[in-house]
């Protein structure tokens, strides 16, 4: 090795190491602060729901339709939405409310729930189911010839007038049912004349509201 070559080796080792400017780590610092104190702040602890703005994966109902008469964005009216199928509305309260017992199929459990299909009970007096479902029944009680002693719950308290009627229409019109469509107005004329009511009915009970004997099962 030359004396120059042991000039030049001591220069590079004895040259000061180049350092980070300390204002600048300060800033950086900083920055980094920010940033993380402003996600924890905005994030929403990453839940899938708070970015969900449609609602859709919550299931929330989506925006009501524009009411007849109201102004579409180009200037011409907008068209009146098609009003609800009774039928596909009670079968959406049948399914999450009653088929757990009563069965999708409509045939109940032998010895615990009673049947809807085909049942005298659901295509008789409107005002006696609607009472029923209201106020809820307790047995025993004849059903297509088999006796049921259980108690059905009220559901007064869970559903509106306008479901009650939408899946007392939906019992009377399928597995072969033959009984007419239920109006919301039966069911609250029924609600309220049975308002003092508290005790779930009896069979003697419910039927005096159609006249004795009216809709009760053959045996």
């Amino acid at each position: 090795m030359t004396r120059e070559d042991q000039r030049e080796e001591r220069k590079q080792e004895s040259a000061p190491e180049e350092r980070i400017p300390c204002p600048f780590l300060m800033f950086a610092t900083v920055i980094v602060l920010f940033a993380g104190a402003f996600f924890l702040r905005y994030s929403g602890g990453l839940r899938w729901d708070v970015y969900d703005a449609s609602g859709y994966l919550a299931g929330l109902p989506r925006p009501a339709a524009p009411l007849a008469g109201s102004t579409a964005p180009g200037g011409g009216p907008t068209q009146k939405p098609a009003a609800a199928n009774p039928i596909e509305v009670g079968q959406d309260v049948y399914q999450a409310n009653c088929a757990a017992c009563h069965q999708p199929s409509g045939q109940g459990m032998s010895g615990q729930f009673p049947p809807v299909a085909g049942s005298d009970w659901v295509n008789g007096d409107p005002r006696m189911l609607a009472a029923i479902v209201l106020g809820g029944l307790q047995g025993p009680v004849q059903v297509a010839g088999a006796e049921y002693n259980g108690m059905m719950p009220a559901w007064k308290t869970v559903l509106s007038d306008a479901k009650i009627a939408a899946v007392l229409t939906f019992l009377r019109q399928s597995w072969g049912n033959h009984g007419s469509a239920v109006e919301e107005g039966q069911v609250k004329a029924v609600r309220a004349e049975t308002a003092d009511h508290g005790a779930p009915w009896k069979v003697e009970e419910v039927e005096t509201l159609a006249g004795k004997g009216a809709g009760k099962e053959a045996k």
